[in-house]
């Protein structure tokens, strides 16, 4: 079934008050999809108070409210994930391939910062596995020269088919100062800033016109290349404690869009 019969289905289920029926045929059609616990949740409220009205403790206006927040969420289910379908195809054509049809994983330089607590841990241990998955290797830096740290960082890069930077806490200030001293100076309260070293590497991807692609914690301050108007530098807000974002719209989309690009640079520097 293709989803604008299964919208067609909906909505007349829905004009007929058959909201359970609406609710089953939403379920096989977006299997194990996370954007319908909320509407499976909201539909057992509703009943609950349906039963309450029979038993004579709960009032019509009571139900009615109830049933109204049911519908109008489902339609609203049904509105964004036809935008996301519309996006999708806008993004990447009819379809979309996100399994890996190669053998051979493709190299992409790995710019994130060392973990130094469990969650952060857990977090890149899944990313490293979830575009493994796609036929992604994401790869950190192998040697260091303290001498000349910036040369191996652009001889890695430019092994490398593209640049993931995974912006993670590295710094939290409780109380501090910006600009100290000068007529600009402001506070700084419990602010995160990640590793300097993501945003040096970030640039020499950029500069070397790598697919490049950033994901920033919402926690961290705005600055440098790391910063939410960065648009043009893939910039993607995250939070490290929600990992399903990066299975979910828009978060998703962005990561696909990236692998397509990482897969066409790949494809064209082989062929050159």
């Amino acid at each position: 079934m293709k989803f604008e019969q299964l919208e067609k289905e909906i909505r007349l289920l829905v004009s007929q008050n058959k909201l359970r029926e609406a609710i089953n045929r939403l379920n096989d059609f977006f299997t194990e999809d996370a954007d319908l616990d909320d509407i499976t949740i909201q539909s057992s409220n509703y009943y609950s108070v349906l039963e309450k009205e029979i038993r004579g403790t709960a009032d019509a206006l009571e139900v009615e409210l109830v049933l109204n927040k049911l519908r109008s969420n489902i339609l609203q289910l049904l509105r964004s994930k036809k935008e996301y379908i519309r996006y999708k195809e806008q993004t990447f054509g009819e379809t979309s391939h996100s399994d890996n049809t190669d053998t051979e994983e493709i190299k992409v330089f790995f710019s994130v910062g060392s973990p130094h607590n469990d969650e952060q841990q857990v977090y890149i241990n899944e990313l490293v596995e979830y575009f493994k998955s796609n036929g992604i290797k994401l790869e950190t830096l192998k040697n260091w020269n303290d001498n000349d740290p910036i040369l191996p960082i652009i001889n890695e890069l430019k092994e490398s088919n593209g640049c993931f930077v995974l912006a993670l806490e590295r710094y939290f200030v409780s109380e501090g100062t910006e600009k100290r001293g000068s007529d600009q100076e402001s506070k700084i309260l419990d602010k995160s800033f990640t590793s300097p070293w993501l945003h040096i590497e970030a640039a020499i991807a950029r500069s070397l016109d790598l697919p490049l692609i950033i994901f920033k914690d919402r926690s961290l301050k705005n600055e440098g290349l790391i910063h939410d108007d960065k648009e043009e530098w893939g910039i993607v807000r995250i939070d490290e404690g929600n990992l399903n974002e990066i299975l979910e719209y828009p978060v998703k989309n962005f990561i696909l869009s990236w692998i397509n690009q990482v897969r066409r640079f790949n494809k064209n520097k082989q062929g050159s």
